[in-house]
């Protein structure tokens, strides 16, 4: 058997060479200091190069663990500003006791699916309605608006991604603070564009574009690009082009937004069914 199997002749060779060069490298090293310092540099040598290789995948792997409690920390972050945003500097005492309420309050999710290359791209999450989840939520990022929920399952939620030509988002220039719909126009997925502003209106290349607040899926001043050129429209408007600080190719971990005054906006504004006759 061995004669007739060239792949396993040759294994038996180099486990023989492999074995013959450990037994001389010992021997050396035990006749001659030189030479066993010399080993005994290069074995350890080795043994960093190993041990640091194992400490970076052990580093990777555990970036999983470090992104978890950033989002979290993030998130406490993100609920404490609506609190202080709604409540004086001296109402410490109400922020404590849990007597105010924030305007807004949000559901960490995970993106699921995502498309990026149609003109009507959507979304989907891992959080549903047993997690609080409804209709017609906003969806936000750190970097910036995410897309409008559609659809919602017990465990999961369909979200219209604001890369779709038929999605907009009320958003300002500042520090001008005009406004007007930030629209998708199905190009390029990094950039959108500003448009109804004012001829009047000043702005610059490199100013930022934020979130109005002028709508119940969104809170206000969450940043979502900067001015990188315009155009005049009908000699009365300028169209701006945002390069948009969210990149959608890299979208993985999003927050749902829950506008806690929702219910009550709608009823003011006619829009539910226990509106004034």
């Amino acid at each position: 058997m061995w004669g007739k199997s060239p792949f396993i002749r040759a294994l038996t060779t180099l486990l023989l060479f492999l074995a013959l060069q450990g037994f001389s490298l010992i021997i050396i090293s035990r006749e001659s200091l030189f030479q066993s310092v010399r080993i005994g540099g290069v074995v350890m040598h080795l043994k960093t190069g190993v041990s640091g290789f194992t400490s970076d995948i052990n580093y990777y792997f555990g970036l999983g663990d470090v992104n978890d409690m950033l989002r979290a920390e993030n998130l406490k972050l993100l609920r404490e500003l609506e609190l202080y945003k709604k409540i004086s500097p001296h109402s410490d005492s109400l922020l404590k006791s849990g007597e105010v309420t924030p305007d807004f309050s949000y559901i960490p999710a995970k993106v699921v699916a995502n498309s990026t290359n149609k003109l009507h791209n959507y979304i989907i999450l891992n959080k549903g309605r047993k997690n609080g989840v409804e209709k017609d939520m906003g969806v936000i990022s750190p970097r910036g608006v995410v897309g409008v929920v559609t659809s919602v399952s017990d465990h999961f939620s369909y979200v219209i991604s604001f890369l779709n030509i038929n999605q907009s988002v009320s958003a300002k220039i500042t520090p001008s603070m005009a406004f007007g719909p930030l629209i998708w126009e199905g190009r390029r997925t990094d950039y959108a564009t500003l448009i109804e502003i004012p001829y009047h209106i000043n702005f610059m290349v490199g100013d930022t574009v934020y979130t109005s607040g002028f709508s119940t899926l969104f809170p206000p001043d969450l940043p979502l690009g900067t001015v990188r050129k315009s155009e005049v429209t009908k000699g009365s408007h300028h169209n701006i082009q945002v390069k948009l600080f969210q990149d959608f190719s890299t979208l993985h971990y999003v927050n749902i937004v829950v506008n806690n005054n929702k219910e009550e906006l709608d009823l003011i504004q006619g829009r539910t069914n226990g509106k004034d006759k």
